[in-house]
């Protein structure tokens, strides 16, 4: 069946997270002397190794949003043998920095707004709702569409099909008319599949291992799913 809705993931799909994450941990690296005892490179790769075990664990109901905030940055610190007295601390300064670095990926803007002019669009996202709401008002999200389905305002995280049966309910039409943009393989591409919708996978963000199944289109470049939607700027 053609398809009539379009769902956009937004970090790493619409908004460079990564681009605001490197930025904003280089700017608390020259903050906080404690930090460099060690490289800024050594940092990140153990801060995203890190957080990404946590953001598993906390997606698996393992620990609470509070204790993951927390212990992204305690546990990046300990692992380091760096003193974490400071930790929380920096996990405020950090937050507070990264916002500042909000900005689309290149020619993002333009293919949502494309995609506006021939279908419904809307965006799911996991992440803080706090956080989220206000990278939606940074972006002017509002412009292009009011369907903002933040996961853990419904309790779960994607993949969970709570997620997706919900944002299938808000689109009104049927599953197999709804294509889903996402970065994640793991909760974009395989959520989006298990629902039993279409399914685009952006791998220019973020490089993962080969997929079990196949999406219908693996994209690096958003010309190369305006051609599949047959989008004119």
């Amino acid at each position: 069946m053609p398809l009539k809705y379009i769902y956009f993931d937004l970090d790493n799909t619409l908004l460079d997270h990564n681009n605001a994450e490197s930025r904003s941990h280089e700017q608390i690296y020259n903050q906080f002397p404690v930090i460099q005892h060690v490289s800024l490179g050594d940092w990140l790769k153990t801060y995203k190794e890190v957080n990404h075990n946590l953001w598993v664990q906390y997606q698996d109901g393992e620990i609470d949003r509070d204790e993951l905030q927390f212990l992204r940055f305690h546990n990046t610190m300990a692992e380091l043998e760096i003193s974490t007295d400071r930790s929380k601390e920096i996990g405020h300064t950090y937050m507070e920095t990264y916002r500042e670095f909000w900005d689309w990926i290149e020619d993002a803007e333009e293919t949502l707004e494309a995609t506006c002019r021939k279908f419904s669009v809307g965006i799911i996202t996991n992440g803080f709702k706090e956080t989220q709401h206000k990278k939606f008002k940074k972006l002017k999200i509002a412009r292009y569409t009011d369907r903002m389905i933040i996961s853990e305002e419904l309790g779960v995280l994607k993949p969970h099909p709570k997620v997706f049966d919900h944002a299938t309910d808000l689109a009104g039409v049927e599953r197999d008319e709804i294509l889903y943009v996402g970065d994640s393989y793991s909760s974009d591409i395989v959520g989006g599949i298990n629902a039993g919708w279409k399914t685009a996978w952006y791998t220019a963000a973020e490089s993962e291992t080969e997929p079990e199944e196949k999406p219908d289109l693996t994209f690096d470049r958003f010309s190369d799913l305006r051609r599949f939607l047959h989008l004119e700027l």
